[in-house]
């Protein structure tokens, strides 16, 4: 991890009404097996609301990972859409980076140890 400080004026734009994606992922555990992936888009909720909501959906059975919704205007009637993965990564990779299997790693801590167990965010 690496911290460093910044000018808080140095961004263009803000959205208070952000647009997450939960991942539950089931069935991948057995080795040569793909996860089958149920998605779900999540408004007027606030990150932490919304990682509690995604690990009481995946239980202990299931990986959940957290992303960021960002529409992109290309400047004319193309939109794009892209993700910023916060929590955990697409469980389904084919060929993984390190830091990627690091992410899967954690998505598998975290169904026996939850973030939000215990805890108030």
């Amino acid at each position: 991890m690496r911290i460093e400080p910044v000018d808080e004026r140095n961004s263009s734009w803000e959205d208070d009404t952000p647009r997450f994606r939960v991942y539950l992922f089931q069935g991948g555990d057995e080795p040569g097996h793909s996860w089958a992936a149920s998605t779900y888009d999540v408004t007027g909720a606030t990150v932490l609301d919304t990682i509690r909501w995604a690990e009481e959906q995946a239980g202990t059975e299931q990986l959940y990972a957290v992303a960021l919704v960002v529409d992109l205007d290309g400047g004319s009637a193309s939109r794009q859409r892209g993700l910023v993965w916060i929590l955990g990564v697409d469980a389904n990779l084919s060929r993984p980076t390190d830091a990627q299997r690091n992410e899967l790693a954690g998505m598998y801590a975290r169904r026996a140890k939850p973030l939000s167990r215990g805890k108030s965010f």
